[in-house]
């Protein structure tokens, strides 16, 4: 036999709709409730499988107690009706939040029996069997939805330091060891910009992380390029690990994983209450990044452009490093364009951007101006910057040019290296490298200088 559940603060109405009901519906086993929270214990005791709610009522709202009803797997299916007097305004955003089916105006009893008799006869059902850790206990309900509420301001309040996302992630890591000790904490955050990979706790190998992270979303986006930022070893992922997807409205922003639970349940339960605001969170970053990127990034090779690698030029050398500069120039580029084209020119600069990011491990590369490209280097160790150095010019000389210009024709580049003092300043250094690329074009090009 199918449970109806009236719930309201006045007699009068409780008794109203019953007849109403009856009416309808002989079959039915009509269950009565003065108020909110002993609604909410009544359909946890008895799992009706229709809900007719006073709107207004003194302990909580039927709005509250609609929403609060949705958030139980018990009543996902059940069917929802909030009665509202005729002075009662109803917000539509709110409204449509609260899982309710059906608004029924008490101004007419002839409107409500005509609008119940739909609802009624609509197959509305409750899980009868469904057990959960939330069943007869009203106060857990409530004090589950405040506790989750107030994890949702907490991650929200990150919102203010999207600036900085490493700082963001390491705040989640502080916030979830609240709920329980784990090993390792790693997260993927991911647009077609870019795919960031956080790791904090033991070394993992960057690949097998991101294949692992990747294998946990169903339509993976493929973006731009890849940065890891946290822990990075030869470790591989523990077999003890929780994870979670972060998606708003299918489009998958991320995922969190982690390692060596203390307490999986804790955790589990924190995790499944904080989605929904991890979810804003992470879409919020992954669009900074997005508008960052777009705003540092050259439109035609994906690099840095100047404004960008002039910025990263003057931290590297506020932070105190001994660093090196290298400006590269591709040869005779005005005569590729003059007799190829400027298309067949762009590729050009496509394929040399290419070459110089995979070949560049330590440092980053950005287009200065026109056929001319930077390269910062994070370390002034000679031998480093001479090995980069040597393998940027054979990758060049070695690549497939004839793809693009459908002939023997090769690319060939020239450059100058110059390596800091202290003190050195951003226009000392871009001067330095300068004169020796141009002492590298004077000597026969296709090569550099130090």
């Amino acid at each position: 036999m199918k449970k109806v559940l009236i719930v309201d603060d006045s007699k009068f109405w409780r008794l109203v709709v019953s007849d109403i009901v009856k009416n309808i519906k002989k079959d039915v086993e009509i269950l009565l409730a003065e108020g909110g929270m002993d609604g909410l214990q009544k359909a946890l005791n008895h799992r009706p499988d229709y809900f007719i709610i006073d709107y207004n009522m003194p302990d909580f709202s039927g709005l509250y107690l609609s929403v609060v009803l949705r958030e139980m797997k018990a009543f996902k299916d059940s069917g929802i009706v909030i009665l509202t007097a005729s002075s009662d305004t109803i917000n539509p955003f709110w409204a449509k939040k609260s899982g309710a089916n059906l608004f029924i105006n008490k101004g007419k009893k002839e409107e409500i029996e005509k609008e119940l008799q739909v609802f009624l006869n609509t197959p509305y059902e409750s899980l009868k069997n469904y057990e959960s850790s939330e069943s007869g206990n009203v106060f857990h309900i409530v004090e589950k939805r405040l506790k989750r509420e107030i994890l949702e301001k907490e991650i929200l309040s990150y919102l203010k330091y999207s600036r900085d996302e490493r700082y963001v992630i390491s705040l989640l890591v502080m916030l979830f060891r609240n709920f329980s000790l784990f090993g390792s904490f790693r997260a993927l955050l991911i647009s077609t910009s870019e795919g960031r990979i956080y790791s904090f706790g033991k070394p993992v190998d960057k690949e097998v992380l991101r294949k692992f992270l990747i294998s946990k979303l169903e339509k993976p986006t493929s973006p731009s390029f890849w940065s890891f930022h946290g822990v990075f070893g030869e470790g591989s992922i523990s077999d003890d690990n929780i994870s979670a997807v972060v998606k708003d409205d299918g489009t998958e922003l991320g995922v969190v994983l982690f390692e060596d639970v203390e307490n999986p349940f804790l955790l589990r339960n924190a995790l499944e209450d904080s989605l929904s605001s991890l979810m804003v969170l992470f879409r919020n970053l992954n669009d900074f990044r997005d508008y960052v990127i777009a705003s540092e990034t050259d439109g035609l090779t994906g690099l840095f452009n100047k404004r960008a690698i002039m910025r990263f030029l003057e931290e590297v050398l506020r932070s105190g490093k001994n660093i090196a500069v290298a400006m590269m120039d591709i040869d005779d580029f005005k005569k590729i364009n003059d007799t190829f084209g400027h298309p067949v020119g762009d590729e050009v600069l496509r394929a040399v951007a290419n070459i110089l990011r995979e070949t560049v491990k330590s440092g980053k590369v950005g287009r200065y101006g026109g056929e001319e490209f930077m390269v910062v280097f994070e370390t002034g160790e000679r031998d480093a910057v001479v090995k980069t150095m040597n393998s940027i010019m054979e990758n060049i000389r070695n690549f497939d040019w004839q793809k693009i210009f459908g002939s023997e024709k090769k690319v060939t580049l020239s450059g100058g290296v110059a390596f800091s003092k202290k003190e050195s300043s951003p226009v000392e250094l871009i001067e330095e490298a300068d004169k020796k690329l141009y002492t590298a074009k004077r000597s026969g090009k296709d090569r550099y200088v130090i």
